[in-house]
């Protein structure tokens, strides 16, 4: 009972408040007149401003954290999206060097290119197969488009090919329409020279260019490009026939070596008989 008596002395003030709060509440609450009425509106206004105000900041927060979310899932559906377009075009491509296998009658190493060099006429790839993968010297490089160059050097694991676009590349082409022969060759930046061809020949830009069946490096009928221009020249012959490869260098990834070997014998006779016009 003291303990009681003794809480109620400390709280006296805290208690007295509350009993004045309330009965004050309960006055105001059952009285009609126009002052407490006034009163009564007063503080329901105030109390419904502030509550307004208190969920307006609310849905502000929500609102910024919804936002930052929305961003969050988009970001991550772009890159959802850039995956997916991703997988398509290499299952595109994939299919497309499937087909083009199915359909070369040599078989193929395929081979992830990991180095170039591409400057002052020098043009050469380094790739991922070597001679243990029954990869050797003058074996021809192609891709699904046509041709890419020739293996000039190997190790166990790796090769070096020259490509077409290199100043020294020489190979035995022809019209494919008009079955007219002669020798590619690189020109200057990413265009092709078809050269030893008479000015009577038929030939018009727009003709197809094939490697031909007397090349001792190449098989017959591989896609090199098709002319674009055609130049007045000295003598009997065109000077500029302009070939476009229709391999795209610049954006070269991938390859196929074709496992065609040419007859070193033949290889050694036409060079020591035609030094100037070799498959170099």
């Amino acid at each position: 009972m003291q303990t009681l008596y003794a809480l109620l002395r400390l709280f006296r003030e805290y208690i007295v408040f509350t009993l004045l709060t309330g009965l004050s509440l309960f006055l105001i609450a059952n009285n009609n007149s126009a002052p407490v009425q006034v009163l009564r509106s007063f503080s329901i206004l105030t109390f419904a401003s502030f509550q307004s105000g208190s969920n307006q900041i609310a849905n502000l927060f929500t609102s910024a954290q919804d936002a930052q979310t929305l961003r969050d899932v988009n970001v991550a559906l772009m890159e959802e999206v850039m995956q997916l377009r991703q997988l398509r075009q290499e299952n595109l491509e994939l299919r497309r060097k499937i087909g083009f296998r199915e359909r070369v009658s040599y078989p193929l190493v395929p081979a992830e290119i990991i180095g170039k060099n591409l400057s002052l006429g020098q043009n050469m790839i380094t790739i991922d197969a070597g001679s243990d993968d029954s990869v050797g010297v003058n074996m021809p490089v192609i891709n699904e488009h046509g041709l890419v160059g020739k293996i000039i050097a190997t190790t166990a694991g790796y090769a070096i090919a020259q490509l077409a676009l290199h100043r020294d590349f020489r190979a035995t082409a022809k019209v494919k329409r008009s079955r007219i022969d002669g020798i590619i060759a690189w020109d200057e930046g990413d265009m092709l020279i078809l050269k030893n061809i008479d000015k009577t020949a038929d030939i018009i830009p727009g003709d197809t260019i094939v490697t031909s069946e007397y090349s001792n490096i190449y098989p017959s009928e591989i896609m090199i490009g098709v002319i674009r221009s055609i130049g007045p020249g000295g003598g009997g012959y065109f000077d500029r026939i302009l070939v476009e490869p229709r391999v795209n260098f610049a954006s070269l990834e991938r390859v196929f070596v074709m496992r065609y070997r040419s007859s070193s014998q033949r290889s050694h006779l036409e060079e020591t008989m035609f030094p100037d016009e070799d498959e170099r």
